[in-house]
């Protein structure tokens, strides 16, 4: 581990000079002044011939002079669909976030008949929209006055997010619901709950990212799935982008009754520069931020003795909840439920100018690095991976709570469907409607999703 450590350290020290040299003025790039667009570009295109996947393809003769947001957009290799380029002084670098914005998501549905609705598809717990008494599930009659239709219904998003507030008209409700723009920290895990189907007692647990701040409640979850003697597990993670690795590799240790330590959790294949590494469940650990790390040890006093575990998933599904998927493949049964996930199956670093003193202030760069592939050597899944057993949200409407034991999704992980006590929370559509607007999409594509240490 000591010698990994040291040799990360040497390519870090190696390419860094690269890197500062290929800034430097040379014969074919004059020395462009500072804080111009032309130097600004320049860094941007040393820093992606240093880091980038697809360095190769990178064009010889870019527009250098062209504002570096659509520089970024020349450069970027064809399938890559998840780099980005970011300036905090820059709202607009940002795509708005409806989720990010008022703590909720909509999409828009259309059904056979041509009948359009709009829906909440999400609450986040503890954000102003859920103190309004916003529910997922509820239907939308208007937005700011309007009456949402496939042809209005992305200028309301735009419209509310730069707005900073929305005022909603809910079927069922009487009066308006006000929500404003709140910034407070999500909670990653959203629920976790307990029930008994076919003679088994299963633990349910919703996911929603992979940040730091899930360590302690998914502690208090497995905690309390250890106290019940839970036998089966059930991980939501159907609208989760992503997140750090080493989160998701504490999850796994958690999870997977057979990893050890030194077990590899994943396989790192990047540019020539990159090369390839394997990194193990406890030094992937290690990189957990301070004062939330969690050993190896630790986490696997956590296991519940799963044979196999379910995983959740949809079209939202990103990042480190696929590689959660994938990595744990090779260690415990996994069982996908739902919709193919989207696909995100790189990781990147932030690069920012770390010269001394900073030439290129405030911007961000969240390049595509590294492929990921499982201790199997098994990977590749830009288009996303493929569930086990088929399930549809959208079959049962209204959209239930998560952890509703009537939503599709959990029924179909059961052995036999369960009796809800109070009678049918749903109906069953028979013709599953058209996902027409999908407010969810905007953070599939600016989110960072699964993020690595910098390890050169």
């Amino acid at each position: 581990m000591k010698s990994n450590a040291l040799l990360f350290k040497i390519l870090l020290i190696n390419l860094t000079v690269f890197l500062l040299s290929s800034c430097r003025k040379s014969e074919d790039k004059p020395d462009y002044p500072a804080g111009s667009q032309e130097n600004i570009n320049s860094w941007i295109l040393d820093s992606m011939k240093v880091y980038y996947y697809w360095n190769t393809s990178l064009p010889a003769k870019p527009g250098f002079s062209q504002a570096p947001g659509s520089f970024f957009k020349e450069i970027k290799n064809g399938t890559d669909r998840f780099s980005a380029l970011v300036n905090p002084d820059m709202p607009e670098t940002y795509p708005p976030s409806l989720v990010h914005t008022f703590g909720f998501d909509w999409i828009t549905l259309q059904n056979s008949d041509g009948q359009v609705q709009t829906v909440i598809s999400l609450v986040v717990p503890g954000s102003r929209a859920e103190d309004t008494g916003l529910k997922r599930g509820d239907v939308i009659r208007t937005i700011n006055g309007s009456i949402p239709v496939a042809g209005n219904i992305a200028a309301l998003t735009t419209n509310s997010i730069n707005g900073q507030v929305v005022v909603l008209e809910l079927e069922g409700k009487t009066g308006v619901t006000t929500v404003s723009r709140l910034i407070n920290t999500e909670d990653p895990v959203y629920t976790y709950k307990v029930f008994q189907s076919g003679g088994k007692i299963f633990g349910y647990l919703f996911l929603n990212s992979f940040e730091n701040t899930a360590l302690d409640k998914l502690r208090q979850a497995f905690t309390y799935f250890k106290q019940k003697q839970v036998q089966e597990l059930i991980l939501d993670v159907r609208y989760n982008p992503g997140g750090s690795v080493p989160v998701a590799a504490t999850l796994a240790a958690m999870i997977s009754p057979n990893a050890r330590e030194g077990d590899i959790f994943v396989e790192y294949r990047g540019n020539a520069k990159a090369g390839t590494r394997k990194s193990s469940f406890a030094v992937e650990m290690n990189r957990v931020g301070a004062g939330q790390w969690m050993s190896f040890a630790t986490a696997s006093t956590y296991r519940l003795g799963l044979n196999r575990v379910y995983i959740l998933t949809g079209s939202h599904t990103a990042s480190a909840a696929e590689l959660l998927i994938n990595a744990l493949r090779p260690y415990i049964a996994v069982i996908q439920l739902g919709q193919q996930t989207l696909g995100k199956d790189m990781a990147s670093f932030v690069i920012k100018d770390y010269r001394s003193p900073q030439i290129v202030p405030k911007w961000e760069i969240y390049p595509m690095i590294f492929k990921l592939y499982n201790s199997a050597g098994k990977g590749d899944y830009s288009n996303g991976l493929i569930p086990d057993l088929s399930a549809d949200e959208l079959s049962v409407l209204p959209l239930l709570a998560f952890g509703d034991l009537s939503d599709p999704l959990i029924q179909r992980c059961l052995p036999k469907p369960l009796s809800i006590a109070g009678g049918k929370k749903a109906d069953a559509v028979q013709d599953v409607p058209k996902i027409i607007y999908d407010s969810r999409a905007q953070v599939d594509l600016t989110t960072p999703g699964l993020t690595v240490a910098r390890m050169y």
